[in-house]
């Protein structure tokens, strides 16, 4: 039915199918390194503590520019626990499972729980395994938005609400990466039903520059995901199952016709709007404007 569309219509459904090649690969690197070496489920239900527990701060403008920088995590003070249902239901998880979970991340010192839930701690936030996943994960998002403007497929951006700072504040960048990562996979979940399912269909739709995407093959799939083969290729058979993508030899693909439905151009144009509000949000936050007048860490400046 996208020959029925008018013209303007059809350039905005080819820039939502093309920006999902870049987000799905985008969102694979960020679940295969995960945070300070845990897998694809640790590291999500890690950032969904988090992102809870500084809620209220990512609402407070100056509280945001106060732990901004790497070295600045908000203290423990200033972190309200999130019970452990509301976590289970964010993620589609099991509660014993998230309850299990969460207690083997609090003997690694992960996670703390109180009698409200638990936090990520100021200490684990401070640690250098998970600054060093804040480094790598900011690198990649700044590739990726570089990768978006070079194809042509950023829309207008609004200036920084923050004065220039005098470094790159690549915390808050997590922050906003984390925020895009569990919109995305609540996307996901809500097609799929279940996490592995969401990150598998986003894999096979992410395997070439565009759509419709070239066979994967499981095991190829499984290395990008950084999950168990057998873990991949059962979700993926499902996934065939419900008729979300097709055998293709000794691997999955997914069809032209399955690109067609009105739940995948759904799950397309959400994404647009979920990557816009991530690039907005890091406009006003300063990111680019800091990324376009200091460069990356590291690296000369500018000019």
């Amino acid at each position: 039915m996208a020959d029925t569309l008018t013209p303007p219509d059809r350039m905005v459904e080819l820039r939502e199918r093309a920006l999902i090649p870049l987000s799905g690969a985008f969102m694979l690197d960020q679940a295969r390194t995960g945070i300070a070496g845990m897998d694809t489920r640790d590291s999500l239900l890690v950032l969904a503590i988090n992102q809870a527990n500084i809620a209220p701060l990512t609402r407070d403008p100056e509280a945001r520019q106060r732990y901004g920088g790497l070295e600045s995590p908000a203290p423990d003070e200033e972190r309200r626990p999130v019970s452990l249902s509301a976590i289970a239901a964010s993620l589609n998880l099991p509660y014993e499972t998230v309850r299990r979970r969460t207690r083997r991340l609090e003997e690694l010192g992960v996670c703390a729980l109180t009698p409200q839930g638990p936090i990520v701690p100021e200490s684990f936030l401070a640690s250098p395994a998970y600054l060093q996943s804040v480094v790598v994960a900011h690198l990649r998002l700044h590739r990726f938005y570089q990768d978006v403007r070079a194809a042509g497929l950023m829309e207008p951006l609004p200036p920084s609400r923050y004065p220039p700072e005098p470094t790159v504040p690549i915390r808050a960048s997590l922050r906003l990466i984390s925020d895009y990562l569990l919109r995305t996979t609540e996307l996901l979940m809500g097609l799929t039903g279940d996490v592995i399912s969401g990150l598998a269909l986003f894999g096979l739709l992410s395997a070439g520059d565009t759509l419709p995407p070239p066979v994967s093959l499981t095991a190829v799939l499984a290395r990008r995901i950084g999950m168990p083969h057998e873990t991949v290729r059962r979700h993926l058979a499902e996934l065939a199952n419900l008729g979300w993508c097709v055998r293709a030899g000794r691997g999955f693909t997914v069809s032209e016709e399955i690109l067609a439905r009105p739940e995948m151009r759904a799950l397309f144009r959400d994404n647009a709007i979920n990557l816009q509000r991530l690039f907005t949000a890091l406009a006003e936050r300063g990111l680019i404007e800091a990324w376009e007048r200091l460069g990356l860490p590291g690296q000369p400046s500018p000019g």
